[in-house]
């Protein structure tokens, strides 16, 4: 009977490492479509509009692989005893996702943009920019915090604090250009 408890026990360990070790990929790969986002933006500033164009299919890509560990994750917690942890969990992959989406449907509108060849003045390209940029550091920021999260608590709640710093900063930003 003891061997069956342990048994249990491992596998639940063992699914339960799989899931983290799927989540850090999807995680890993969320922040690599802002990142793309931000290398699409530059081609555009730079007039590289082939570039941009490239740059937004592997966006697009990109977004499906986060799609498919999101799905992989989901079965493997799927597969544990309900628990806080895997609550807690399957909304952090669901939250990476969203973001991925989101990022997604930002380059499609840049798409938009693209073939319809909307004038767009400069400055609004690099204000845009410059709000990716701030955006590309959030999500490095929340990735640190949540790579910290076994360790130093002290660490996590610094890359939190920061998060949160500069998600206002790009609130501020959106709305400024919005206001232009």
């Amino acid at each position: 009977m003891a061997e069956k408890g342990l048994l249990k026990e491992w596998l639940t360990r063992r699914r339960r490492n799989r899931s983290i070790e799927l989540a850090y990929k999807q995680m890993k790969s969320s922040v690599e479509t802002v990142v793309e986002l931000r290398r699409c933006l530059t081609a555009i500033i730079d007039g590289d509009f082939t570039e941009a164009e490239k740059s937004i299919g592997r966006l697009f890509l990109m977004e499906m692989d986060v799609d498919e560990l999101r799905r992989k994750v989901l079965i493997e917690l799927a597969k544990e005893e309900p628990s806080k942890f895997r609550e807690d969990f399957a909304h952090l992959v669901q939250g990476l996702d969203i973001m991925a989406d989101h990022v997604k449907d930002s380059a499609r509108s840049l798409l938009v943009l693209l073939r319809k060849k909307k004038i767009v003045p400069r400055e609004v390209w690099v204000s845009y920019l410059n709000l990716v940029d701030n955006i590309v550091l959030c999500t490095r920021a929340l990735l640190r915090a949540i790579e910290e999260l076994t360790s130093k608590s002290e660490e996590v709640m610094r890359y939190v604090i920061e998060v949160d710093r500069l998600e206002n900063v790009i609130d501020e930003q959106y709305v400024s250009i919005m206001e232009t």
